[in-house]
């Protein structure tokens, strides 16, 4: 699964990753925690097809819910069944976005414990990458657009295993404009991407415990543990 990553990257850099500009201002914040119900930068496509970076709460409410805390419960989406669950299937047909990313945090229980370890995973070739993510728009009660998103998972690879059965997707920029096209809806195509990403271009390392707390945020979570 993915339930904490890190986005640190300039916005400058971010923009100049995607071809495209921040939809809004004064959103964006570096953070070395993001955590499930924040607010954070995602690249999708508007109405218009144009590419933009919006501001997108993390946690899928899809738009039949009547209650805005199932979002908590839809941080991640199985790239198994993602064309099956009434959650997921339209946006997954329609509404797919790349979630930028620096790294992400994964906890490794110890065997006959309840202690678990956190450790950070990055890629080595690219400070910046993209999660493969999906999108809904909801109303609240006051009749009010909430655009939320999910990240999509899939087998972990060889190197992530013993942390956890489950990674993030992760898409290669030579992928992302199809991947956007809302107009691509052969689904055996798409789900042909969400694959384990090669282990040989990923770090991983163990860290500090402070990274267990949200309130805790800064460079300092993502130094290797000595």
């Amino acid at each position: 699964m993915c339930g904490r990553y890190v986005l640190h990257s300039p916005k400058k850099d971010i923009e100049s990753h995607y071809g495209a500009q921040f939809t809004e201002e004064g959103f964006y914040t570096p953070s070395w925690n993001i955590a499930p119900g924040s607010i954070n930068p995602v690249n999708l496509l508007g109405k218009a097809r144009e590419p933009g970076i919006a501001p997108l709460k993390w946690g899928l409410i899809p738009s039949f819910a009547t209650d805005e805390n199932i979002g908590f419960k839809m941080i991640n989406a199985r790239s198994e069944t993602i064309e099956e669950k009434p959650s997921f299937k339209k946006s997954f047909q329609r509404k797919r976005c790349l979630i930028p990313a620096n790294g992400f945090y994964e906890w490794k229980q110890i065997e006959g414990t309840s202690k678990k370890l956190p450790f950070f995973i990055h890629l080595i070739s690219s400070e910046l990458f993209s999660f493969a993510g999906i999108f809904e728009s909801w109303k609240n009660s006051d009749g009010n657009p909430v655009f939320t998103y999910s990240i999509i998972t899939t087998q972990a690879n060889a190197l992530l295993q013993p942390l956890h059965e489950r990674m993030p997707v992760i898409l290669k920029p030579a992928e992302y404009e199809f991947w956007l096209d809302p107009m691509n809806n052969n689904i055996d195509e798409l789900k042909s991407m969400l694959v384990s990403y090669p282990m040989e271009d990923m770090r991983v390392f163990r860290v500090s415990d402070l990274v267990n707390k949200t309130a805790n945020n800064s460079a300092e979570l993502i130094q290797p543990l000595v």
